[in-house]
């Protein structure tokens, strides 16, 4: 239990900013020989196939073991086959779980019947993220190992078309971006049987528009992967004994068995994996998506922002505010039947989870949350060889969205983009007190719709909206207009201390009364994990006719890592469940490859976010008299927050169709 007193001496004591010690989960290093007691095997030699993993460890492996796990999979489903040769190249990481792999330096080894057979030790120490890596394995293996077909597994983190691909946690927190991965493909310029992602994220339109040069087929998730990732075994089997298996067949094995081994490894966890034509992709559906692009571009020049801002605040996305959305979902919310159908040409095989749905094979960058990795996605498609109008109107989007967080929200001024190459405002645009006699605002004749009386008419001040009391409520009164311009409503939780604040998060929850008020208030109950009170922060919510997906996280040291405990309510699970526990980076592109499920004996502390009473961020700390040991499982729970908390108070944040953020006033809730 929580109180005041407590509280207050934890945080005396914990004087300092605390130093986040990132250790691994301990595993026994195993050696990945295996013994053949099969007997011989019978397989064709009518074609030769070389395939490529490049196996970017990085924590992965060295607090996982997922790199390992992967290679004992290799060599159980490779038979032996001479017309088969599987290359892996392995580094990025701190430490590999297996005696073989060295992690002082990056090595090339080749998968026998039994075991892995070093092949190249004189790589050297080099980062797994620099496109010259990956360009000189390409070109090794090839030169090594010719063959007729060529696959190639990239095998790591993903962070989608705007934060690339191949974290290296001995070099630095920068990823390959999907610039850098052409450049790569290029340099060699080997046409390839497939590319495939054994990463999160990388199933998306821009990713197919990479490899299309290079591949007819793509592999990959539009959704993060769990832990395990890809099973090798079974695939590399069908592979071996004939090597000249369609991609088609292949890739049907390689989603089906992934989807059923993700299942088994996290059944809470959503996961997606699909084989896509790269050919239709550029062919059919790149020109359909053309002309949604100058469709939407028409929009706006009209000075439809708002209808567009309020469709994309409802589409179907990949991860929490990374602004990757499934490609189907903006179709579905066009009604254009074209696109849909040229996305099911363009895929060819799509398999998911049963514990979610909304998916349907291919994301987009679509931004909407954070428009600072534009250049990224747009750094990609100057370097594709085809016209492509989406980035034009992404740019558009973004500058009208800019102008109005610049121009409306007082914490938002000009230089926050100056370093972006998308932003195209004039400089002296929030110089002016009086917005309406701003009759320029851009140079574009496209934005002449985008005035200062423009932006006037849709300052969303809810700030000056006031809470009053009505029928023993407190209420916020807001017209059908106030409610157009709104995106978002979430209610943020703070305990009150007196000397400091505790955040409490943030949840998706809100009411109205029977005139259409919002309600500022709730219930006293907030989020709980085996009855104790933790800081809660409301992700994502998704529904339809017949399905409810709400998550959240919970900040914490789990067994001395910084990490976040991913909590889930749904249809078949009201009354919540923790989906796992995931890695935080320091880069913000990185999404974590899966999660780990909790085990009996781990411990946690929830991370709390401390303020001084000006409400200035002060440090994050966890409380000494709260580890909390798992037994069996974490419950979920909402606890009554007036016998742990004690003095709270609440306030709801409005987003509007510009990102802005209001806060209406606080209502206490005082404990006698």
């Amino acid at each position: 239990m929580r109180n005041g007193k407590k509280l207050i001496a934890a945080i005396t004591i914990i004087s300092l900013l605390i130093s986040t010690v990132l250790s691994g989960c301990i595993f026994d290093i195993d050696d990945l020989y295996i013994e053949d007691t099969s007997e011989t095997s019978s397989y064709s030699t009518d074609s030769t196939y070389t395939l490529m993993v490049y196996l970017c460890g990085s924590d992965l492996e060295s607090s996982y073991g997922c790199g390992t796990a992967d290679l004992r999979e290799m060599i159980e489903g490779y038979n032996g086959n001479e017309c088969v040769n599987i290359i892996v190249q392995t580094g990025g990481s701190y430490f590999w779980h297996n005696y073989q792999v060295t992690a002082d330096r990056c090595q090339r080894f080749r998968v026998t019947k039994n075991t892995i057979e070093l092949i190249d030790d004189k790589v050297g120490d080099r980062a797994m993220n620099d496109p010259k890596t990956l360009s000189d394995f390409i070109d090794y293996s090839v030169k090594s190992y010719p063959a007729d077909r060529y696959g190639l597994v990239l095998w790591n983190h993903g962070g989608g078309s705007a934060g690339g691909f191949s974290y290296d946690e001995k070099h630095g927190d920068d990823m390959m971006s999907m610039t850098s991965f052409g450049e790569a493909l290029k340099a060699v310029g080997v046409k390839f049987d497939f590319i495939g992602f054994d990463a999160c994220l990388m199933g998306g339109f821009e990713t197919c528009l990479a490899v299309a040069p290079y591949t007819k087929y793509l592999i990959a998730s539009q959704e993060s992967e769990p832990g395990c990732g890809w099973y090798y075994k079974d695939w590399l089997s069908q592979l071996s004994a004939s090597p000249s298996t369609p991609i088609t067949e292949l890739g049907k094995t390689i989603i089906d068995t992934y989807i059923e081994k993700a299942y088994e490894y996290d059944p809470s966890t959503y996961s997606t994996l699909g084989l896509f034509d790269t050919e239709k992709v550029v062919s059919e559906l790149l020109p359909l998506v053309n002309e949604m692009s100058l469709s939407y571009t028409k929009s706006l020049s009209a000075g439809d922002f708002k209808k567009l801002s309020k469709a994309r605040s409802e589409l179907k996305e990949m991860v929490s505010e990374e602004d990757y959305v499934d490609l189907y979902s903006v179709a579905e919310s066009d009604k254009n039947e074209a696109l849909k159908n040229a996305l099911a040409e363009s895929t060819v095989y799509f398999s998911a989870t049963e514990n979610g749905e909304g998916d349907n094979g291919l994301s987009i960058y679509y931004p909407y949350h954070d428009l600072s990795h534009i250049d990224n996605v747009n750094d990609a498609y100057e370097t594709y060889d085809y016209d492509i109008d989406f980035d034009d109107f992404i740019d558009m989007f973004a500058n009208i969205m800019a102008a109005g967080q610049i121009l409306l929200d007082d914490g938002s001024d000009e230089s926050e983009y100056d370093d972006c190459g998308w932003f195209d405002l004039l400089d002296d645009i929030d110089e002016e007190d009086d917005l309406s006699i701003l009759d320029e605002l851009f140079e574009d004749d496209r934005y002449k719709k985008y005035t200062g009386e423009y932006f006037s008419k849709n300052d969303n001040d809810f700030k000056q909206l006031e809470v009053k009391e009505s029928n023993g409520s407190f209420i916020l009164e807001m017209t059908d207009k106030d409610w157009e311009n709104i995106s978002d409503v979430t209610l943020t939780c703070i305990a009150d201390y007196e000397d400091f604040y505790i955040d409490f998060g943030e949840d998706d929850y809100y009411e109205f009364d029977e005139k259409g008020n919002l309600i500022v208030g709730y219930d006293q109950t907030w989020v709980a994990l085996d009855g104790c009170i933790v800081p809660f922060y409301f992700e994502n919510h998704y529904e339809t006719d017949d399905y409810f997906l709400t998550s959240g996280y919970v900040p914490c040291m789990y067994n001395d890592k910084e990490s976040e405990i991913v909590v889930a309510w749904d249809t078949n699970h009201p009354e919540g469940y923790v989906a796992g526990v995931r890695s935080t980076y320091s880069n913000s592109m990185i999404s974590s490859r899966g999660m780990t499920q909790p085990q009996s004996g781990d411990k946690f502390s929830p991370l709390y976010d401390v303020y001084d009473t000006d409400m200035n961020f002060v440090k994050s700390v966890t409380l000494d008299d709260e580890v909390i040991t798992v037994k069996d499982t974490i419950k979920v729970s909402y606890e009554d927050v007036t016998e742990q908390l004690g003095n709270t108070y609440i306030y709801y944040t409005i987003t509007d169709i510009f990102n802005n953020e209001s806060y209406t006033e606080s209502i206490d809730y005082r404990v006698d």
